[in-house]
């Protein structure tokens, strides 16, 4: 358990300092991801970059992730989720994978825009991607397949919690260089049960802790 986001942060950079990193840049995934971020990257005094992912809905239930899609247009579905509902007599075509997908990178523009964060090049960089948390792993996986592209030296995937999932963890452990969970419960349910203070962050936050960093 947490006190909140920016004590988990602490815990992780002792945990990433060990790697005595050459070149770190963190890449945090907003919104959750930035206060650890931003904590993170001031322990290493490494630059902090911001990677969209958005994740794509069940069409009957939005709080259910059947996938999720980059910034620049990748997309994951889970193959799993998606047998599961087709089980359940719940079919997802094509297109509407593809007009979600559309529907969320034009929101992630928004938010680009409205964040006002510069890119940072991350060829031969150690690159570190965090976030709060990890549930299914859609997200950590595409952000890592999404990153590779810039060609960093390595990627480490970061992160408090995550469920104690051998499937899981060797799917992340094929697209990173390393995997770092503090925490791996058995009985895990929510990212958010882990922690006191969980609360959504808005914009207005996010944009506050991204002022830490550049001041």
């Amino acid at each position: 358990m947490f006190k909140n986001r920016t004590e988990a942060a602490k815990k992780l950079a002792k945990e990433i300092k060990k790697l005595n990193l050459k070149n770190p840049v963190v890449v945090a995934l907003p919104r959750g991801g930035v206060p650890l971020g931003v904590e993170i990257a001031k322990e290493l005094n490494a630059p902090l970059d911001i990677l969209f992912i958005k994740k794509i809905p069940s069409p009957t239930n939005k709080e259910e992730a059947i996938g999720s899609v980059s910034e620049n247009g990748l997309v994951f579905i889970n193959k799993k989720t998606v047998d599961f509902l087709l089980s359940k007599g719940i079919n997802i075509d094509e297109e509407y994978i593809q007009q979600t997908a559309i529907e969320k990178i034009q929101e992630i523009a928004r938010k680009r825009e409205k964040y006002d964060v510069e890119p940072i090049l991350l060829e031969e960089k150690d690159v570190i991607i965090v976030d709060d948390g990890i549930a299914t792993g859609a997200s950590m996986y595409l952000a890592s397949n999404t990153l590779v592209r810039d060609m960093p030296k390595s990627i480490i995937i970061a992160a408090p919690v995550a469920p104690k999932d051998a499937e899981l963890e060797n799917m992340l452990k094929q697209v990173s260089s390393r995997l770092i969970i503090l925490e791996q419960p058995e009985n895990f349910m929510s990212v958010g049960q882990w922690y006191e203070d969980f609360h959504q962050l808005s914009d207005k936050e996010v944009k506050e802790y991204l002022k830490e960093i550049r001041d």
